[in-house]
Order: structure tokens, then sequence, then C-alpha cells
């Protein structure tokens, strides 16, 4: 059998698992992996920074349910990537990190460009591999590709030693189905599915909380079926958005720290409350002991760490999402399902508890913008935020029309997360309108990737909401702090249309409400990439809010 250098293998498990795209930045350790790459059908981006080309992948994978991948050169090539692996891990995505080596022999003796990536990620990784050997890398590179895509999904990294690269094998690469040791596809017990159905047979007061892991199991279709017919109020975390069809009349939007009133209620007084693929975190419950206090609780996951981590649990249903809907739709098939009417009726009076625009403000509000933009949004449109108070005001009043529609870092909170992820998501969909909105905190700090937009001609729409401050940490301060405003003011912004053009993308700025409508037209109408700079009223809060260490009832309004 004819020999093959690390570098021909590491594309050929790429081309066989499906890859056409990676997105990365080459230095001298990864080299040789960046030649073959010339010879390949793989189509490569160059980032203008690690950090990007990671977020980039994961916004690949969220927008397209496939494989990202990033590659990176060692040292602070591969420490770069550390953010974006920590933001990938957090929100469960299928993104294979590659990153170069120091020669073998060069290991642990502090060459040039060394860094221990995998002792670095190693609790933000859901496997790590360092190679020493080229005929061990068929099978690493396998193994890699099905930890990151199956089971609950997450970040793997591969380091590869430069002279590993370089060496030669005669072994191949066959993709995965199964690995001893590692349970990733577990099969929920039908005597568990069966209680949970009871219960919610004869709850009089239900609520279910949806997650990403809806959209991670592809579940999304069998998941709208079931909801149709349990007639069951839906609330969402975050990473759930889109699972609910937007048609659906007892959808009642996001709940925890921002969510909507009528969200939080459900969960305060519901009698039995169904999880489905959402891990509890404190954003989402506030005080665990407030947080459904006379409910019965069914958590699904696939992860089984996470059943009674955070939440005591009454009925645990470790699984796959996908077909435990399968299944406890088969349950419904022959049973007819409360209507509930009264708690239906009652949980519509309470309202989303969202603040009216303002009409008092002197320029311009930023909810206002962020409702009129989400307007000209066609029902396909990838809405992809960064990190802050626009993201919070987004999630309050986006409808995608499917989970893969929305993007934004929910764990890890990553600022900066917004642009390159879209730049991935453009990527992924190239055929489908994406639009950014950004403030100009999280903006800055990857905006160089202005460069790939333009050189990859990216139609992105991209909204920076500019309030001259970091927004969401000057809020806190205003209500926790007495306003003693402790660096967060960015009154010396730049011009960031200027900045735009720098990089002939088209930019428009906005500061008069007068002029809204015609801005965002032509802004919306361009047929490239185009910013839009608003200038915002400087000090609105994003409500409902509740603080930390509260329960969901002690909403600010």
């Amino acid at each position: 059998m004819d020999k093959r250098t690390g570098s021909q293998v590491i594309i050929d498990a790429l081309q066989e698992a499906g890859v056409d795209l990676a997105f990365g930045y080459p230095g001298g350790a990864i080299m040789p992996l960046y030649d073959t790459l010339l010879d390949s059908s793989i189509r490569h981006i160059l980032t203008r920074h690690e950090q990007a080309a990671v977020h980039a992948a994961d916004g690949y994978s969220r927008a397209s349910d496939k494989l990202g991948v990033c590659i990176a050169t060692s040292g602070p090539g591969a420490t770069n990537l550390v953010t974006g692996i920590c933001t990938a891990s957090m929100d469960s995505s299928r993104v294979l990190c590659i990153t170069g080596q120091v020669n073998s022999k060069l290991i642990g003796t502090d060459g040039f460009q060394e860094a221990d990536i995998i002792g670095i990620t190693a609790v933000a990784t859901k496997q790590s591999y360092l190679l020493r050997t080229t005929d061990e890398l068929p099978r690493v590179l396998a193994e890699a590709i099905f930890i990151a895509s199956s089971g609950r999904p997450g970040p793997v990294i591969v380091d590869v030693p430069k002279d590993v690269l370089l060496g030669t094998t005669d072994r191949r690469c066959s993709p995965l189905t199964e690995l001893a040791g590692y349970e990733h596809a577990p099969k929920h017990h039908s005597g568990d599915l069966a209680r949970a159905h009871g219960l919610l047979s004869q709850a009089q007061r239900p609520v279910c909380v949806v997650g990403g892991g809806c959209r991670l199991a592809g579940a999304t279709d069998l998941f709208r079926r079931w909801v149709e017919k349990t007639n069951i109020p839906v609330t969402n975390t975050l990473m759930g958005m889109g699972a609910c069809d937007t048609s659906y009349p007892h959808q009642l939007g996001m709940l925890g720290m921002h969510g909507m009133r009528r969200a939080n209620r459900a969960v305060t007084e519901c009698d039995v409350l169904v999880a489905l693929g959402m891990r509890f975190d404190d954003r989402v419950t506030g005080m665990v002991s407030k947080f459904a206090p006379h409910a019965k609780v069914i958590h699904v996951d696939i992860d089984e760490a996470e059943i009674g981590k955070i939440v005591s649990v009454d009925v645990p249903i470790h699984g796959n999402l996908r077909e435990v809907m399968q299944a406890w739709l088969a349950l419904l098939d022959t049973d007819d399902t409360p209507c509930r009417q009264d708690w239906l009726d009652y949980l519509h009076g309470v309202g989303d508890g969202l603040r009216p625009d303002r009409d008092d403000a002197s320029g311009i509000v930023p909810t206002m913008l962020i409702g009129e933009v989400l307007k000209l949004a066609e029902p396909g449109t990838i809405v992809v935020t960064d990190v802050g108070q626009q993201q919070m005001w987004t999630a309050q009043r986006v409808k995608p029309a499917r989970p893969e529609n929305f993007i934004t870092s929910g764990g890890a909170g990553t600022m900066g997360f917004g642009l390159p992820s879209a730049i991935g998501a453009q990527c992924a969909r190239p055929d489908e309108r994406v639009l950014v909105i950004a403030g100009d905190g999280g903006f800055q700090m990857t905006m160089a990737e202005l460069a790939t937009v333009r050189r990859e001609n990216l139609p992105l729409k991209i909204l920076i909401v500019d309030n001259k401050y970091l927004g969401m940490v000057r809020q806190w301060q205003e209500l926790f702090c007495d306003r003693r405003y402790s660096a967060v003011d960015l009154s010396d912004n730049p011009d960031f249309a200027a900045l735009a053009r720098v990089y002939k993308i088209d930019a428009f700025t906005l500061e008069n409400v007068d002029a809204m409508a015609d801005t965002l037209q032509a802004w919306w109408q361009c047929d490239g990439p185009a910013l839009l700079h608003c200038i915002s009223e400087p000090e609105d809060n994003v409500y409902p809010m509740v603080p930390a260490g509260a329960g969901l009832s002690d909403m600010l309004e």
C-alpha cells in the first residue's frame, strides 16, 4: 500500500468525513499541512486571528449541523484558540481543532513556539490528542471526528508535531460508528418515559423548557409535533431559540435572567416541568431553591452528568432527544390531551414584561432600532449576535424560523463572537441572508475580520449598536454599584462606518430617528457586505431582569 504523509492523512480523513471548508491561520509548525491543502478539494479561509478561526468554525457548525474545522500553528497560534474552544464547549458545538506542534524531540524543552495546548485546553475540550507517531494519526483522526460530532457534541483538539506531519504511514483512516468505552447513543428506559407521560397527562399547570439539545439532536420537527399534541406552553433557553414553530400559540418566549415575565411566571407556578435538552444553568434558574418550587421535574438529556446536577429531578430520562420524542409521540397517539385552558389563558394574560419603546429619548432607542431591523429580516434570515445588551434585546424580540437561524454565545458569553461566527454561518449557507447584531464593545474585539468579509465577499449585514459603553456592565454598575461607573466608558469609539469603508465595505451611519427608515432600507438592500453604525441612547437597560442570586419571581421591570 502506498505510504502517505501525516498531512495527507489529515486531508484524507477530513474529506472522508465530508469536510469541504476549514478556517485557519498558518505558521511554521503547521506549514506542511498548509502545503498539502493546496492540492486538496478543501477550501481554506484565512481569518485575521486564530480566535476568529475557531468562532467561524463554530458558527459554520451551528448553521449547518456539520463539523466545523479550524487550523492553527503551535504556541501562540494554538493558545489563541482557547477562547473559541471554551465557547464551543459551553454550547456543545461540533468543532475540530487541528494544531501544529514543535518536533517530537523538542516537546518539553521550551522550544520556539512550543505550548502545552493539550494541558491548557484539557478542561474545555471533549477530547484531546497529542500525536507522537505518524502511524497513530489515522486512528486518532477517525476518533476525533467521531467524538466531536456524536452524542453531546463538543470541541476536540488534535495536536500534531511537525515531524508527524512530514512522516509517512501506510495506515488508512476509516470512519467510526462506535468506540469502545464511549456511550454516544444512550437508550432511554421505556419505564421512565411512561412515568413522564403519566405525570404530564395529569398535570394542570405544565410547562416545557426546551434548550439547545433540540437542535443538536435533530429533533426540531418531532418536538413541534409533540408540542401540538400536548398543547403545552413552551419556554426556551437562549440556546433553544427557534425550537417552537413561530405560529404555535402557546410559546412564552425566553426564560431566565432577561426572560419574559410570562415564561418566568409559568416556571415558578407550574406543577410539572418538562426540561428537554437543557442544562439548568444559573442564567436560567436564578436562585435554585425558587426555581419551579411546586413542580415535578422531568429532565431529558443525552448527557447523564447534567441530570440532577443543578435541579432535583423526579423523572430522569437519559437518552437522545430525537428518539425520546419519537417514543413519546407514539404514546400520545392513543391519549386525549387535557385542554388546560384556564392555565393557558392565565399565562397569556401575564404578558411579556417588555417595556414599550421610550418616546422621551432624544436619540435612537436600541430596542426600537433592533425591532425595526428584525422586521426587515426575511423568515429564513440567520440572526447572529455578539454578547451584551444587544444580545438580550435581540433574544427577547427575534422569532427565528428554525433553531439554526439564531446563533449566539450562551454559556461562555464570549464578546467578539458575533462577526467571525457570522462569517462561518454565511459560508455554511451562502444563499441565505445573515444579519449580525453587535455592540460597540464586542465588535472591537474581532473587527479585523472585516478583512475576511471583504476578501470572501460575504454579503453580511452588520449592525453595530453604539451606546458608548460596555453596556451590560454599566447596567449592573448602575443598579447594584450606585452608578459608580468603572472602566465602562467607550466615548472614544472610532467611526465604525469610516473603518468599514477602509476595508472597502459599504457603510452607513444612523444618528437621527427621522432618518431611520431610509437608512435601514439603503443598508439592507446593498448587494454585498454592508455595515450600519447606529449611535444610540447611552443608558438604556435590558428589562425584565432577575438580579443575581434572586428567584425568577423577583424580576425587575
